[in-house]
This record gives structure tokens, sequence and C-alpha cells, in this order.
């Protein structure tokens, strides 16, 4: 009969065998088993009774942990069992209920109000023309809410319910309460030319411009970040779903945004029928504004995309979401920026964001240009469209960014900069500021 360390070390060799890399956490949970039995319990061979004295769950040990512990004496029991040193019975798991779906409010009838059954049509509408966003759903179903908040004896909206949603909210900046306003602005605008309201829509607040520029990567920064994203662990046990969705998912997600220049929410919430992987073309169906786009991959990219979406389906059968959560929704938006941060800060000190990745790419690509003749403008264009952009003025921004192509188009146009831009007043009539 073989003792415990005797075991122990079998079991080890079995997987050394099998080309694992062992490192000192790797059978953490069996070599402190080990330790328990020979140290404390002062024995030398496993038995039924140290089994369970050890797996029985802790005081202030959470259900998972207690299965993740137990799990790995489970693993090391089947493998003696299996070779005959052992017949012992495998320790029990705790049974944890998975927590009830919560249903989105999105996914709710609304509220009955006055205003309520013009805003169905209105949504309808959005959602048949493919413009609702999720944000917009949000915002419209708070409005609602606000209006159920109202007096019963009211039906109809009016100048005063709109302004007291409309109003700037105490330590509410300029910037945000435009954002927070849009959706209604917008619903608004729709019912009034309807002739289902007659409001006054309030205008948006002059709002402080942005004084953060985003960070320059270089290549060392870069380097670093990207092999980061790879080794660092964020989530201490190794078994779990969650961190085996980090390992295979960060590494792909940022190298998207690097790739792409896709924002950090369209990125994060493509669903799997979006990612075109037969063709490598991506849809862009959630985006920060509502028109839809789609962004051509490059072959390292597609690539790397084919062997995350085939490792996912191992995982993950029959997804939906392409970059799923443990439940297999969506990840919520601090997920991203929460990654980025835990990441950049062991490369440095600079302020950085995930979206600046973005402006990396529009950068980069603009940097590539040849500045000779016209055809920089047909490069803007493809650009503005690749990057989501309604109006051409907002891919116009990254020229500040690139110091190089600025002096030259100086050189050809002095200070009036952008009189060398055609007129694109109806190119985009359809769409809003971006």
């Amino acid at each position: 009969m073989k003792t415990i360390e005797e075991l122990a070390k079998i079991y080890l060799d079995y997987h050394k065998s099998k080309g694992k890399i062992l490192n000192p956490k790797s059978f953490l949970n069996l070599t402190t088993f080990t330790r328990f039995c020979v140290n404390k319990k002062n024995v030398q061979y496993i038995s039924q009774e140290l089994v369970y004295d050890w797996c029985k769950k802790r005081q202030r040990e959470t259900e998972l942990s207690h299965n993740s512990r137990a799990g790995s004496i489970r693993q090391f029991l089947r493998y003696t069992n299996s070779c005959g040193y052992t017949s012992l019975v495998q320790p029990p798991l705790i049974k944890i209920s998975r927590p009830k779906k919560v249903v989105s409010e999105t996914e709710l009838p609304l509220v009955k109000t006055f205003i309520s059954e013009m805003m169905d049509k209105y949504i309808f509408y959005l959602k048949a023309s493919n413009h609702l966003s999720r944000f917009t759903h949000k915002t419209l179903i708070r409005f609602n809410k606000h209006c159920a908040s109202i007096d019963l004896d009211i039906r109809v909206l009016t100048d005063d319910i709109v302004s007291g949603w409309f109003d700037k909210r105490p330590d509410e900046k300029c910037k945000s309460r435009n954002t927070r306003i849009l959706p209604v602005r917008n619903l608004l605008k729709y019912t009034n030319k309807h002739g289902w309201t007659n409001v006054l829509i309030p205008e948006n607040l002059p709002a402080e411009k942005s004084r953060y520029k985003p960070h320059a990567f270089n290549e060392d920064e870069l380097s670093a970040f990207f092999h980061s994203t790879v080794t660092i662990k964020l989530i201490e046990w190794e078994n779990e779903m969650r961190f085996k969705l980090r390992k295979m998912q960060i590494p792909v997600y940022f190298r998207l945004l690097y790739s792409t220049g896709l924002r950090t929410n369209e990125a994060r919430m493509l669903r799997c029928k979006d990612v075109d992987l037969q063709n490598g073309v991506i849809n862009i169906a959630h985006s920060k504004g509502i028109d839809q786009h789609r962004v051509a991959l490059h072959p390292t990219m597609w690539n790397l995309l084919k062997q995350y979406n085939d490792a996912m389906e191992r995982l993950m059968p029959d997804r939906k979401i392409f970059f799923p959560n443990k439940n297999g929704g969506y990840y919520g938006i601090a997920w991203q920026s929460n990654n980025f941060r835990k990441i950049w800060k062991i490369i440095s000190s600079e302020p950085a964001r995930a979206y600046d990745l973005r402006s990396l790419y529009a950068v980069a690509n603009i940097n590539s240009w040849d500045y000779d003749g016209t055809e920089w403008f047909d490069k803007l264009l493809f650009l503005s469209h690749s990057m989501g952009h309604r109006q051409i003025e907002s891919t116009c921004y990254y020229y500040q960014l690139v110091p190089l192509f600025f002096k030259q188009l100086e050189e050809l146009t002095g200070q009036d900069l952008h009189n060398l831009l055609p007129d694109l007043t109806n190119f985009f009539e359809y769409e809003e500021t971006d």
C-alpha cells in the first residue's frame, strides 16, 4: 500500500508525462491535503475519513471555493481509484443553484402612461429600421417611468412635464445632460412630426470640450500591454469559468480594438451573427450612434478570431454573444475599462484608456497615407465609414493628433484647412452629430 506522498508523486508524474507544464500552484490543493494528512494528522496513508475531514466546507468558504477545493481531490481520487491504488468514495460537491435569469426591462412591456402608446410605435419604428440602440431604449423607458410618476389626472404630454425631464440635474455636467436627453429629443421630434404631441423641445446646453488627449502608445508599450493580456492573472481560481473566459477573451478583445479601431462598446456587444468569419467582415449593429457599418478584418486578426471562436464553441456551444460572460450574456460597461486599467498600471503611470486604441488606429492610418494628390480624401471617406462616423468632421478631429499630416496640409492650404474638404452638407444630411 502506497503512502499519500507516494500517491501524490505518481499523480504529478502522470500529468508531467502528458506534457502539462506544472507550477507551484498547479496542484496546490493536493499539496495542502498531503500536508494536512502527514503533518497535522500525523498519518501516512490516505483514508475515507481524512478525505471527508479535509473536504468539508469551511466556515468562511464560499460554496464555489469549496467545490473548487474538493474538486481537486475528486480528480486525484478518480485517478488513484482507476489505477487500483485506492477504492475511496469521492467527496461530495455542494449543489449551487443557478440564479434565475433576470429579464431585462427592455424585454418587458412599457408601463401604461399617456405617452406609452406613442413610445411603443416609435420603438417599433426604430427596431424596424435597425436604429434602436440599447442606450436609447433604456432612456425611453426611464422617461416613460417619469411620465408614470406624474399626476394621474394629466392625460397629455405638456411642456412642464418635458422640462421636468430635460432640466439639468444637480452636479450633472452639461455634456452628460445633453447625452441623457438625446433619445427623448428624438422621440419628441417624431411625435411632434406625426401630430401626436405639440410640445417645445428644449435645446442642448453648451458643453465644455474635453481636455483629455488620447494617449499616444509607443511600440514598447503596445508590446508590453499585449503580452500582459496573456500573462496577467486577474482572478483567483484558475479552474473557474470566469478565468477561462478571461484568458481567452481579453487578449482577443484588445487586439480587435487595436486592429479595427472599433469603439469599446461595439466590440463588447458583438453577437456571433455579426462576425462573418467566412468572409472576414464584422457587421456593427450596436454602436455609439444608430447607423450600422461594416469593418473588414486584417488576415491576422481574421485568423485569430477563427481560433478564438473554435475554442469558445468547445467551451460554450451555441452561444449567441461573441464575447459572453459566464451566463452567456453581455458584459457590463465597466468590464473592458477595469481589465484595461489592471493591465495598464503595470506598464505605465501615464493616463490611458482602452478607447485610445481607436485613436491610435486612426492616427496610424492617416500617417500611412501619401499626401500627394487628392487620393487622401478618398481614404479619409473610407476611414470615416469604417470607424462608424456620421460626419466627416468627426474623422477630421484626428488631424490634430497627426502632426506630420497636419503640418503638410497647412503648407498646402494655409490656416484654412477645412476649405480643402468638399462641401458635404448633403452627404450626411440624414445623420446626427457623432
